[in-house]
C-alpha cells in the first residue's frame, strides 16, 4: 500500500519500488512509474496501484473423477503483472487518497479469476481418471494441463498477466473416501507391523529358547562335573579309607606283635618266677622239714617237764590275750608232780 501524507489542500504519496503508480488527471494519464513520490490535488487526481512483483495465490477446486467421486485438488500459483495499464483497465486498483489502501480487494478477484481459468483442465484431467489413478498420478497430469492452459490463454496476456510457476499441493478426496482408501495401505501396514512384531516374538523366543538351552546345557555340564566330582570325592575318601585301614592294620599287627612279646616275655617272667618260687618253696620246705625233724628229735630228748614249759611258753607267744583262765587243784597237783618227778 502506497503512504498517502496529507498537508492543507494538497496530498503527498510515496510508493515502493515494487509498486506502479498509475495518476490520473481529468481522466489523462499524466504520471506513472515505480517507487514514484510527490505532491498532488486529490480533487482532480485518481491514483491506480499495481503490484509488479511476483504474487502468490493458492486455491482449491473441488471436482468429480471418473467413477463420479469428489476430488479436492490445490493449486499453488505464481504469477506477474506484466503490464499495470491493461491490468488497471480490466481490475480496480484505484487507491483511497486518504489512507493509501485499495478501494476494493483486486487481488483477491485476480485469484478467482486464476481459479476459473485453471477449472476446466483440472476437470478435464479427472473426469479421465478413476480416483485411485486420480489421487496418485492427478498432480502431474494437473499441472501440466494448468501450465498449458494459462500460457496460451489470450484473455491473460490480454490483461497484462504472465504465470511464472504452477504447482499442484494435493489431489486428495473426501475425508471419508481419503479414509477408505487409506484403509487398506494402512491394514497392510498394520500387517506388516504385526508381522514383524510376531517375528520380533518369535525371535525373541528362539532366543529365549537358545538362552534356555545353554542354561540347560550349562546346568547338564555342571551336574556332569558336579557327579565326576562327587565320584572323584568317593574314591579320594575309599583311597584315605583303604589307607587309614592299612595303617590301622598295620598298628593293629605291631601292637598285636607287640603283646604278643610282651605277653611271651611276661609269660617267660611268670614261669621264671613261679620256677623260682616252687625252688624257694620247695628249699624252704625242705628247711621247715629238716628244722621240724630236728625240733621233734629235740622234743623227744628233753624231759617232759621242759617240754611241757617249752609248751606254755609257745603257747603264750601264740595266744595275745585271755580272757579268764580256770585252774582246777587237780591241774596244779598233777604239774607239780611231774615237776618234782622231773627233777628227781
Amino acid at each position: 500500500m502506497a503512504e498517502i501524507n496529507r498537508m492543507l489542500f494538497y496530498r503527498h504519496l510515496r510508493a515502493e519500488p515494487s509498486q506502479y503508480i498509475l495518476h490520473y488527471r481529468r481522466g489523462r494519464l499524466v504520471r506513472q512509474g515505480v517507487g514514484l513520490a510527490y505532491w498532488f490535488h486529490p480533487l482532480s487526481a485518481a491514483v491506480t496501484q499495481v503490484p509488479v512483483e511476483d504474487i502468490e495465490t493458492t486455491f482449491v477446486l473441488r471436482e468429480w473423477s471418473a467413477d463420479f467421486q469428489e476430488i479436492m485438488v490445490q493449486i499453488t500459483l505464481i504469477y506477474r503483472i506484466m503490464d499495470a495499464e491493461k491490468a488497471a483497465r480490466r481490475i480496480n486498483f484505484s487507491l483511497s487518497l486518504e489512507n493509501g489502501a485499495w478501494v476494493e480487494q483486486p487481488l483477491e478477484r485476480l485469484e478467482n479469476m486464476w481459479a476459473r481459468w485453471a477449472q476446466q483442465p483440472t476437470r478435464s484431467c479427472l473426469a479421465a481418471l478413476p480416483l485411485v489413478d486420480g489421487v496418485r498420478l492427478g498432480a502431474d497430469h494437473i499441472r501440466q494441463a494448468v501450465e498449458e492452459t494459462l500460457q496460451g490463454n489470450p484473455e491473460i496476456e490480454g490483461m497484462g498477466l504472465a504465470v511464472v510457476s504452477v504447482q499442484v499441493d494435493r489431489v486428495a478426496p473426501t475425508a471419508e473416501l481419503e479414509k477408505a482408501l487409506q484403509t487398506p495401505t494402512r491394514e497392510a501396514i498394520q500387517q506388516k507391523a504385526d508381522e514383524a512384531t510376531f517375528q520380533r516374538r518369535a525371535m525373541a523366543v528362539e532366543k529365549e529358547r537358545a538362552i534356555k538351552e545353554n542354561e540347560l546345557e550349562t546346568e547338564i555340564k555342571l551336574a556332569c562335573q558336579q557327579e565326576e566330582l562327587i565320584r572323584q570325592e568317593g574314591a579320594n575318601e575309599m583311597l584315605a579309607a583303604t589307607q587309614q585301614a592299612e595303617q590301622q592294620k598295620f598298628t593293629i599287627e605291631a601292637d598285636v606283635e607287640r603283646n604278643t612279646i610282651v605277653a611271651q616275655g611276661y609269660a617267660e617272667q611268670t614261669r621264671i618266677r613261679t620256677e623260682a618260687d616252687n625252688e624257694a618253696r620247695r628249699m624252704r620246705l625242705e628247711v621247715e622239714t629238716e628244722a621240724e625233724a630236728r625240733r621233734v628229735a629235740l622234743w623227744r630228748e628233753v624231759p617232759p617237764s621242759v617240754a611241757l614249759g617249752l609248751a606254755a611258753q609257745q603257747f603264750a607267744g601264740k595266744v595275745e590275750r585271755i580272757e579268764h583262765l580256770n585252774l582246777t587243784p587237780n591241774l596244779l597237783g598233777d604239774l607239780l608232780q611231774q615237776m618234782l618227778m622231773g627233777q628227781e
